[in-house]
């Protein structure tokens, strides 16, 4: 078993980092010490996330203006490929992108300075149900002990959600090595499920809906189980980033706090605005799942938990001793912590 052994992250690593130092030697400003008061110092803003509901509480807040309060205007890039992202982050192509604690902890093990600056969707909570493993009506599974041997489906063989996969099925004695993992994105495992492509797969909302409808069987919600009490998926920046636009960091990441609060608050309109955002149907949007109430503020925690996973699964020894000696408080921008 292979876990995020990450050669292609390696490779983007080393290519981030050239274009970072290229821009250093052109005569890139300088840093603007970290003064986070007053107007954003980039206005316009380029987004990239992995679709699905958990980004209610964004699109809630651009249809409310919230970000247009904060002096920001957002351009929302859709990308299936999160490793696309975290280099696309990196070299400047994006401001800010989504990532998981995974992803942000093995980018920084593998030297892309990357930073935490919002949660997306708040800390998880005990009743939690937006990251979810379905298995097909016909397949027998009924809970996450039969996944011995099985083919599941999921986002990214190196994701967050394969990593819930592995722990929550090897908590039910399975050796998690024997699970054969299928790569696709969330709005096609629905249809991979009900033709017995697949025997399994970890989704998201709005798609899991169309799973649960045709049968699917719910065998558990990953991150609740694991991850309680954490946030698990993010924004991030480079650290070049938050150098050269302290303001804009804070702008940002106070909209989203604002955002997420609001979403919390005004369910049916950040129902509204997903389904606007995203172009989902109205049915979808009513049926989308995401963390509710979620507290917005980021912890340590859910790295410290995500690098102990990746310890246990991981293969690769340097990454191992990489991960073991990052300090994980470093990979937090300060102004994401609850004071």
């Amino acid at each position: 078993m292979t876990f995020l052994t990450l050669r292609r992250t390696a490779a983007l690593a080393a290519a981030a980092l050239m274009t970072l130092s290229l821009a250093a030697c052109a005569g890139a400003a300088e840093p603007a010490g970290g003064d986070e008061t007053g107007a954003p110092e980039k206005a316009n803003l380029t987004i990239a996330i992995n679709p699905s509901s958990q980004f209610a509480p964004l699109y809630y807040g651009i249809e409310e203006g919230i970000f247009e309060k904060h002096g920001l205007t957002l351009e929302i890039t859709p990308q299936t490929d999160v490793a696309s992202i975290v280099s696309g982050v990196a070299s400047g192509t994006y401001d800010f992108g989504f990532a998981t604690v995974v992803h942000v902890l093995t980018a920084n093990a593998n030297g892309i300075p990357l930073r935490a600056v919002s949660t997306i969707e708040g800390q998880i909570q005990p009743d939690d149900e937006g990251t979810i493993t379905i298995a097909s009506p016909t397949s027998g599974i009924t809970d996450y002990g039969d996944l011995e041997g099985k083919r599941v489906a999921t986002v990214g063989l190196s994701s967050h959600n394969t990593l819930t996969l592995w722990e929550l099925a090897s908590r039910d004695g399975v050796d998690a090595s024997s699970i054969e993992l299928v790569q696709m994105p969330f709005g096609q495992m629905a249809a991979a499920l009900a033709n017995g492509d697949v025997d399994a797969a970890v989704m998201q909302w709005p798609f899991a809906a169309d799973a649960l409808s045709a049968g699917g069987v719910t065998l558990g919600y990953n991150n609740r189980e694991i991850f309680n009490g954490a946030a698990t998926t993010l924004f991030n920046t480079s650290q070049s980033f938050i150098d050269q636009n302290p303001k804009t960091v804070r702008a940002f990441s106070d909209a989203m706090i604002e955002s997420i609060e609001g979403a919390s608050a005004n369910e049916d309109a950040a129902r509204s605005a997903l389904e606007k955002g995203m172009g989902v149907t109205a049915e979808q949007a009513a049926a989308a799942r995401w963390n509710i109430g979620g507290d917005p503020h980021l912890t340590v925690t859910g790295f410290e938990t995500a690098r102990d996973l990746l310890v246990k699964f991981g293969t690769d020894q340097s990454l191992t001793d990489a991960l073991k000696n990052l300090d994980v408080d470093s990979v937090v921008w300060p102004g994401a912590l609850e004071n």
